[in-house]
């Protein structure tokens, strides 16, 4: 799920949790405030992860107790729960379209990994196209296991159910996972100094470089 659609779902979350709000003192829909409620959950576990400040922040509402005091206590505690977490959508929402939920730790890894690309494509240009493979498969690898550990996916699997996970949870979808299994065997046969690798072209092992470079160094 891209940047844009996920902005697109907590933007109509927010207005799901404002007209929840607002119809409230005609009494309270628990089945429209139970969809807002799993429906925003959700999307926060699918973009964040469940051991995220934003998740936290969302569950932590739940805490909220009902006051008994008032004169209609469930009507105007389900409105203040409603109002707190759409408070909280709003907050994350902000945070997204101002760039301030980046994983900089992330981020840090992937400058790393994009000196150890450039290095791949200095050693193909030279003619070392076994270190150029090498190379590319460690980025390839270590970049998919952070990007599997920024969203709470055991890193520790081997590289095929790492990818499927992820492709399960939406984090990729079918094609991409097709496109990185076939290159990582490209890299593996590389890593192994099998003759298959030897068999490429320079062109070939260009745009197995090219797709890191391109394509899973930016994955967010």
């Amino acid at each position: 799920m891209n940047e844009e659609i996920i902005i697109n779902k907590f933007s109509e979350l927010i207005r799901d949790g404002t007209s929840i709000v607002e119809k409230s003192f005609r009494g309270v829909n628990h089945r429209q405030i139970k969809n807002f409620q799993i429906s925003a959950k959700n999307l926060i576990r699918i973009r964040f992860g469940i051991n995220s400040v934003y998740y936290n922040d969302f569950m932590n509402t739940y805490k909220i107790k009902p006051n008994t005091s008032k004169y209609d206590p469930e009507t105007e505690f389900y409105k203040r729960l409603t109002q707190i977490q759409t408070g909280v959508l709003e907050a994350i929402l902000d945070a997204l379209k101002n760039g301030l939920t980046d994983d900089l730790f992330y981020q840090k890894e992937l400058l790393i990994f994009s000196d150890l690309i450039d290095q791949a494509f200095e050693f193909l240009e030279k003619g070392i196209n076994l270190a150029a493979g090498i190379y590319g498969r460690v980025v390839l690898e270590l970049t998919i296991k952070e990007f599997a550990k920024k969203h709470d996916i055991d890193s520790d699997l081997k590289f095929d159910q790492i990818i499927i996970k992820l492709r399960q949870n939406s984090f990729i979808h079918q094609n991409f996972e097709t496109s990185l299994r076939a290159n990582y065997l490209i890299g593996t046969w590389a890593a192994h100094g099998d003759e298959k690798f030897n068999k490429l072209g320079k062109n070939e092992i260009k745009e197995f470089l090219v797709f890191i470079r391109d394509k899973v160094l930016n994955l967010n």
